[in-house]
């Protein structure tokens, strides 16, 4: 039963999906000197959170930013707390009812990095999910004080000739699946909420679902809704 929605304002998959994009087709500089593409990209999630009808409680994200000081890697990122301090001072001043829900980040891969080599062999292995270390991530910072509810992160698959895919629904409803030109690009939401001892505890994929506007599709809708074809 699904009692979390995260829903991405037009702002927020703009931001998300373009910064997973750069990254993965344009040379940065690593943190051992080197200039590579397919590197991970970063950035936090505003919004707010508010109860809906029933026992739902919506989390809207409005803005998602770019983190610029961020360290990238073909494999990982790292940043310091100073991007997060400085845009929450910002958004105390000028937008006081936007609150810090999380962050993003991306994943690339690639048959020349990682020898994968299709898009259905990339869903199998789990690659668009979160991996061990960035679970590890999150908890740091909940236990660091800050209030992480949602997570969110972008893959990206580029195969020398493109095979078209449908625009698919995975993990219950908590992921989307769709492409842009050539690359494939998945997008998975995470929740966390507090239990009764003020604990941080992650929501089952069967109880969250992905809404994102832009995509003209509402996650928890299957086949035959706004023009959603048939998945695979």
């Amino acid at each position: 039963m699904v009692n979390s929605v995260v829903s991405i304002s037009e702002q927020a998959f703009f931001s998300i999906v373009t910064s997973a994009l750069e990254a993965y087709k344009v040379e940065h500089l690593l943190e051992n000197g080197d200039f590579a593409a397919r590197v991970e990209t970063y950035g936090h999630l505003w919004g707010y959170a508010q109860k809906s009808i029933g026992a739902q409680t919506m989390y809207r994200v409005v803005w998602a930013d770019t983190c610029t000081s961020v360290t990238r890697d073909q494999g990982s990122i790292s940043y310091g707390d100073a991007p997060q301090e400085i845009k929450q001072s910002f958004i105390d001043t000028f937008f006081p009812e936007v609150t810090f829900l999380g962050d993003y980040h991306s994943h690339p891969y690639s048959y020349q990095d990682d020898e994968i080599k299709t898009e259905l062999e990339l869903e199998r292995g789990g690659y668009y999910r979160f991996s061990d270390a960035d679970f590890r991530s999150v908890k740091q910072q909940q236990d660091d004080g800050l209030d992480y509810r949602v997570g969110l992160v972008a893959t990206v698959f580029e195969r020398d000739e493109k095979v078209k895919r449908a625009l698919k629904i995975l993990d219950g409803e908590s992921a989307l699946r769709f492409q842009v030109g050539s690359m494939t690009i998945w997008l998975k939401a995470y929740v966390w909420t507090e239990d009764e001892n003020l604990k941080f505890r992650r929501k089952a994929d069967r109880m969250v679902r992905l809404v994102c506007p832009s995509l003209n599709v509402f996650a928890g809708m299957r086949d035959g809704w706004a023009g959603l074809p048939p998945q695979n």
